[in-house]
């Protein structure tokens, strides 16, 4: 199976087109299941927090002092539980990104889907898309961390620029290759396949077919730094630039951030249920799954 620049764009384009026409229904589920996970996160987070406050009783300026000389003492281990407590804050909020592919299964796979699929996925899938996103979180996230916590605590938290672009130079690499390589685990378990057996077939497949995977995560890179790009680049240069800033720079900065906040909605509302969508089609096209014959709404833009 060959991959030619014209298979990563119609990949892209069907599935715009495709989250085009139900824009809504991938809106009000990603709105609900957002305000679902957030209530369970502080149901969790409330009974955690009021240990930690009677343990530390009486929670005053003393108190608070022993904590920060005890944090500057230890901040390898100050690292460890922020990154203990994150990973299943992460990991819960991936639930919420497991029942969108699994509503964008049901799309790719049979013709149509509605928001209540999400919420169908994530009352029976809950356990399965959480287990899940805690290993995406181990394999993808928690190395770049723990390498840019080793370096702040070599450095003195005084990581220089050079040592800071070698850091983001290696964090982009990992996480390509990682996102890669992991990129059908979702699709597979909203498929039915279980954790560890979604995983290994997300390895073989991106193995197999490095070009078509890596081709539609570079597209989806491309998408991210075409749309978010310039308000990074501009937000880079402004410690070089001199103050007063000049008047040519101002329809820049203007245009930059105008395009920043019009990115922002579209990758909420058209962006984000694409991506979900092009993984899940690559998944059925390379395991030979079903894909229904789609009736989708043309797009003005496309």
């Amino acid at each position: 199976m060959s991959t030619t620049f014209k298979t990563i764009s119609n990949d892209m384009k069907s599935s715009l087109k495709l989250a085009w026409g139900k824009a809504l229904s991938y809106f009000l589920a990603n709105l609900g299941m957002v305000i679902v996970v957030a209530i369970l996160a502080l149901l969790i987070a409330l009974p955690i927090a009021s240990i930690v406050l009677l343990v530390l009783y009486p929670f005053d300026q003393a108190t608070l002092t022993a904590l920060a000389q005890w944090a500057t003492a230890n901040p390898l281990v100050v690292g460890a539980l922020i990154g203990l407590i994150l990973i299943p804050i992460v990991s819960l909020f991936m639930v919420v990104s497991g029942s969108i592919y699994g509503m964008s299964y049901d799309l790719v796979a049979k013709g149509d889907t509605k928001a209540e699929a999400a919420f169908s996925y994530l009352r029976h899938k809950f356990l399965t898309f959480f287990a899940t996103g805690t290993m995406l979180t181990i394999i993808v996230l928690l190395p770049p961390a723990l390498v840019w916590e080793l370096a702040a605590y070599a450095t003195n938290i005084n990581i220089g620029p050079y040592v800071g672009a070698l850091l983001a130079a290696f964090t982009f690499v990992w996480v390509y290759f990682t996102a890669g390589l992991t990129s059908m685990v979702f699709p597979a378990v909203a498929s039915g396949k279980g954790v560890q057996t979604a995983f290994k077939e997300s390895f073989t497949l991106a193995r197999r077919y490095f070009d078509r995977i890596f081709g539609v995560l570079s597209a989806i890179v491309l998408l991210l730094a075409v749309t978010f790009g310039p308000i990074v680049v501009l937000g880079l240069a402004m410690p070089f630039v001199t103050v007063p800033i000049s008047i040519a720079l101002i329809p820049a900065i203007a245009a930059a951030a105008l395009l920043a906040v019009v990115s922002a909605f579209l990758w909420l509302l058209l962006f984000l249920p694409m991506v979900r969508i092009a993984w899940v089609k690559v998944y059925q096209e390379l395991t030979g799954g079903n894909i229904a014959t789609q009736s989708v709404v043309d797009m003005p833009i496309v």
